[in-house]
């Protein structure tokens, strides 16, 4: 009997040894996995801190060729003494359908592609010109000297200068079709960056909106 007594409270004691055991490799493997994640996120946001460090700098031999919607940008586009200095932020881009503003679009386009921008100047002045000289949607360039016939007016005149402080929003517009696209500004002595946009993301232009 006394036995027969002992083994059971063998069998029972291993049994506890064993599931405690399977008990603290489970927390162990838990505590395992969740170090790893805190590890991936912490390497994922040192990795957007470094990208985001890189595009506050101004560097007219700089490229960023993969931003997207709502990034802000620092240009720097070589002056007659120093380089020209801005951050550029696209805000959305929309499409009006066949015509803006009572302006027909060509049969080819179909119609216009609008982008609503952000402009900081942080000097020295800069016109709008040279802003968007070699700013281009698949290779056609924005000219401000067109808005005007599409009724937009806050980057129509080329001449206007942006200045140190100067915090601008508006849109400018190009005849286009609407499809995946990339608004890009390319060329010698300027930073040259270039956003991403999907069909998906274009917008709806509403008529009359600057």
């Amino acid at each position: 009997m006394k036995i027969k007594c002992l083994g059971i409270l063998l069998v029972v004691a291993m049994c506890m040894t064993g599931c405690g055991k399977n008990s603290t490799d489970e927390a162990g493997v838990a505590n395992e996995g969740k170090a790893t994640s805190e590890k991936n996120t912490t390497n994922e946001q040192d990795t957007m801190s470094e990208v985001k460090s890189e595009r506050d700098k101004f560097d007219v031999e700089a490229e960023f060729p993969d931003l997207r919607i709502g990034d802000t940008v620092c240009v720097a586009t070589s002056g007659v003494e120093e380089p020209y200095q801005y951050k550029l932020t696209l805000n959305s881009v929309e499409y009006a359908d066949g015509e803006i503003n009572g302006f027909p679009a060509d049969s080819d386009s179909e119609g216009f592609i609008v982008i609503d921008i952000t402009l900081e100047g942080v000097g020295p002045d800069v016109s709008y010109g040279i802003v968007f000289s070699q700013m281009y949607i698949d290779g056609f360039q924005f000219y401000p000297e067109h808005q005007s016939e599409y009724s937009l007016n806050t980057f129509s005149n080329p001449d206007e200068i942006l200045s140190k402080g100067d915090k601008v929003t508006g849109r400018i517009a190009l005849m286009w079709v609407k499809d995946n696209l990339v608004v890009e500004k390319s060329g010698v002595l300027t930073t040259q960056y270039a956003y991403t946009v999907d069909e998906s993301e274009i917008k709806d232009y509403i008529p009359g909106q600057q």
